[in-house]
């Protein structure tokens, strides 16, 4: 098969950051891109606020077709959030249907409690980026891998606070009853269950408090809400980047990462086994975990993956680590080896959502 020069020369682009060794384009990424090529097409489902929607999406597909000389044609579906769409698959997997997405997103909160319904395929990743995709990324055999960071914190409107917070515990004075919120599934509060956090006594304790605090729930990604004080603060948020968006439209917003329950979380791709084009899928990953990838990751979403050479979220966390926060890092390995936190997370859910 010939490979057009337009090609070769965007290949050419994809290591940058990577080692020495990884320079060369991988035959495995010239066969990938060539079947991803010839499904010609793939599907999509997440929010609006994750990796820019849809016009994050029209980005992406135009990045990836350049660098690889395809003409693939990414099908954009606003979605609820990721659990429904994880579940949706699972469900779609099954039945013996196709599913109705391509690549699938999620958090350890969202993939752990499926995981052992092996409806993820097991992918080679490091073939298609030798030197860049390393064997610390992949988890569950290569079913699933991390494409950026989230840090979770609390997002908090900096012009109207009634104090500069610097733990979670602050939530709790007078000061902030009645103006804060929290979600409806305990977002970054579960991770306090586990036994090497908090544990339970400690966390539920703090919850309940927190709930005669709060004014209402909100979903992440509903960030406005803080944004035009309708809230004061989100405890806890998911990740932090929503406070990075509105920041750039000049709103007063901020991300406090609390010394007392700084979270680093990551978010995985994975490819369902009943994927309608699971070449073009991977060649998709395999694209977002390049340098113009993760470029456009924090464009459109203002996270990336920390580690990868040139990071912005690498900084990020560097700085915070430098005022002495220690982050609890919050994989799909550590939630199983906590049941715990799934034994008890609905208590949570039920204290916020009932303020008791």
């Amino acid at each position: 098969m010939t490979i057009p020069r337009f090609f070769l020369a965007g290949l050419l682009m994809l290591s940058a950051g990577a080692t020495a060794a990884a320079q060369e384009v991988s035959p495995a990424l010239k066969e990938l891109a060539a079947a991803a090529g010839r499904e010609g097409a793939m599907t999509l489902s997440w929010s609006q606020t994750t990796l820019g929607g849809s016009q994050g999406a029209a980005r992406l597909q135009a990045a990836m077709n350049k660098m690889f000389g395809t003409n693939i044609r990414v099908t954009f579906v606003p979605g609820p959030d990721m659990a429904r769409v994880i579940n949706q698959v699972a469900t779609e997997s099954a039945a013996g249907q196709k599913a109705h997405v391509d690549v699938l997103l999620g958090a350890a909160p969202q993939i752990a409690p499926v995981a052992k319904l092996d409806f993820f395929e097991p992918v080679d990743w490091q073939k298609y980026l030798p030197g860049r995709i390393t064997p610390e990324m992949t988890e569950l055999g290569g079913r699933i891998i991390r494409i950026v960071t989230g840090l979770s914190g609390v997002t908090y409107n900096s012009q109207l606070a009634p104090m500069k917070p610097t733990v979670l515990q602050d939530f709790l004075k007078p000061e902030w009853k009645g103006k804060i919120a929290s979600t409806p599934y305990a977002a970054g509060l579960d991770v306090l269950l586990a036994e090497d956090v908090w544990g339970h006594d400690k966390t539920v304790n703090y919850v309940r408090a927190l709930s005669r605090q709060i004014a209402g729930v909100m979903r992440c990604g509903e960030a406005e809400r803080v944004a035009t004080g309708e809230y004061l603060a989100l405890v806890m948020d998911c990740t932090g980047q929503d406070a990075l968006i509105w920041q750039e439209r000049g709103a007063p917003l901020a991300q406090l990462m609390p010394l007392d329950g700084a979270e680093q979380r990551y978010y995985y791709f994975a490819i369902p086994k009943n994927a309608q084009h699971p070449n073009a899928a991977k060649l998709f990953t395999a694209f977002l975990l390049t340098g113009e990838g993760q470029k456009l990751a924090y464009d459109t979403w203002k996270i990336d993956l920390h580690f990868l050479p040139g990071s912005k979220m690498g900084a990020t966390v560097a700085s915070y680590q430098k005022l002495g926060v220690k982050f609890k890092e919050v994989t799909v390995d550590w939630w199983s080896a906590h049941p715990e936190i799934e034994a008890t997370r609905s208590e949570l859910i039920k204290i916020l959502t009932t303020k008791g």
